[in-house]
Formats: C-alpha cells, structure tokens, sequence
C-alpha cells in the first residue's frame, strides 16, 4: 500500500533535496558563479520552488553553513571530551587538520561568501551571527580541554579561538598559491606556541 505523506512532510524533503543539490553546486561552482537555476536544475526542480523555500542564493547558503557550524560545534564538545587535558592536544590537532584537509573546497567556499558578505550590510550581520556561533565552539572546546590541563590559557579563549580561526583560514588560502601545502608539523608548532601547550604529551609523560 502506498504510504502517503503530510504536505509539511513533502515540504522539508523538498527542503532538504535543495540543499544537497546546492551544496554539490557551491563546491563545484563556487559562491559567486553557482545560480539558483543550476540548483534548482540538479535537485530536479523548477526555479519556482527554490524561491517557495528560500529568499536569494545567499540564504540557500547560509542555511547550508548553519548547519556546518552546528554539526561542527558537537563534533568539537565530542572531541574535549575523549582528550585528558592539553597535554594530548596532539590528538586534538590531528583531529582539527583531517578535517580540516577533508574537504578543502568547502574552507574556500566560506572564504569567498565572507568577502562577498562583507559587501553587504544585511548578510554581514546573518554571517557573523554564525561566524560567532563558530568561535563560540571552539571557545568551548578550549575551556574543557585547559581546565583539564590545569595550564593557564595565555590570553582570553575568546582572543586564542579567534586567532586559530584565522590562522587556519589563513593556511588554507596560502596553500592555493604555494608550491606545496605547509606541512601539518610545522602548523603544529605554531598552535603550540599560541596555545602554550606543553611540548610532551600526556602519553609520554606516562611512559616517563
């Protein structure tokens, strides 16, 4: 028998076939050449329902990097609580660059929709009420693992979570023009300066 479904219901999976058929054509694409007809086309839809659902490319977007922010915020408050304290925060950057390095496309993506945002007064404030969001996550994730440690955060977490934000962002847009990507060790050295995370790591410590 068929099983008929809710108009809501038939809603939000149209809902959520337009946002998969766009972020395959965000990554593809990118912010600024992708178009709501190509969306539309690739989730097998008219125009029409694009617009029934969302106001502008820009809100498909930005719904799409609502869900990022959130998905990485208990991805990160999963990660504090497998670590022991700064000490294994080896794990915690290994953890951080996979996936980070997992999908390097998408890294660009934000990068290019914060320039174009930052154009725009209204969708400036949309993207730094996520971008908040973000750093607030890995504020979070930060409290857990010093707290743990009983070492000293050497500035506010506010300030470091900002910071290696940035400087990730940062490495991702050098490695577009660089001969070959930094290597992750030499990331590594710097989080560690910035952090002042101990040089050994819980593990050898123990083996001490």
């Amino acid at each position: 028998m068929r099983v008929r479904i809710s108009r809501s219901e038939r809603t939000e999976q149209n809902r959520e076939r337009l946002l998969q058929a766009a972020r395959r054509v965000f990554l593809a694409k990118g912010f600024d050449a992708a178009t709501l007809d190509q969306i539309a086309e690739e989730a097998g839809f008219s125009k029409g329902v694009v617009y029934s659902q969302f106001e502008s490319k820009a809100d498909v977007f930005l719904t799409l990097l609502e869900r990022r922010v959130a998905e990485r915020a208990k991805r990160q408050l999963e990660l504090a609580e497998a670590l022991n304290g700064l000490g294994d925060f080896d794990e915690l950057f290994t953890e951080v660059t996979r996936i980070q390095n997992a999908e390097p496309a998408w890294t660009l993506l934000v990068i290019e929709f914060r320039v174009f945002a930052a154009r725009d007064r209204k969708l400036n404030r949309r993207y730094a009420a996520l971008h908040r969001r973000a750093i607030e996550g890995i504020v979070r994730l930060l409290r857990i693992v010093y707290a743990r440690s009983g070492v000293e955060p050497p500035a506010p977490l506010e300030t470091l979570a900002t910071h290696l934000l940035a400087l990730g962002n940062g490495a991702a847009l050098e490695d577009l023009v660089a001969a070959a990507p930094v290597p992750a060790a030499e990331l590594y050295r710097v989080f560690r300066g910035v952090l002042a995370v101990p040089r050994t790591s819980h593990r050898e410590r123990r083996a001490r």
